[in-house]
């Protein structure tokens, strides 16, 4: 679930330029931490606290590297990671060069089912004086 507060503030640009308009802003929500994860893990499958941490380790210091070597790393259900770096538009051939490219960021493609599920998240706006809604299908964290 995904829950907003009312805000107001002033429009600084288009056809409400100077106007009080209000928007939905997110609320920050709980993070579920690493020691959380390597719980449900463990709970889930038959593998030690070690062995997770071990595998987590891992798999973070492989997509690393292979990220660094240039290479798209797919993580199963998940989706894939890559680092893309784009180049600015030049008026010629030879002003396109290394340094004429942006800097490079890392990008999550996640697969279509996590790309559905995002589509299906439940979404609320909190109005003033109301309080938070519990959650249809909260689990627990840890």
């Amino acid at each position: 679930m995904l829950i907003h507060q009312i805000k107001k503030g002033v429009a600084y640009v288009g056809k409400n330029k100077g106007k009080t308009v209000y928007y939905a802003a997110p609320i920050v929500q709980d993070k579920v931490t690493s020691h959380q994860v390597e719980n449900r893990i463990i709970k889930a499958t038959a593998l030690s606290r070690a062995d997770v941490r071990s595998a987590i380790t891992a798999l973070a210091e492989i997509v690393r590297e292979e990220m660094l070597a240039g290479r798209a790393v797919a993580l199963a259900d998940l989706g894939s990671f890559r680092i893309v770096s784009t180049g600015r538009c030049m008026a010629t051939e030879k002003e396109v060069t290394a340094e004429t490219l942006k800097e490079p960021r890392i990008q999550f493609l996640p697969k279509m089912e996590m790309r559905n599920m995002a589509k299906s998240i439940q979404r609320v706006v909190l109005r003033p004086g109301e309080t938070m809604p519990t959650p249809k299908n909260k689990k627990p964290l840890g």
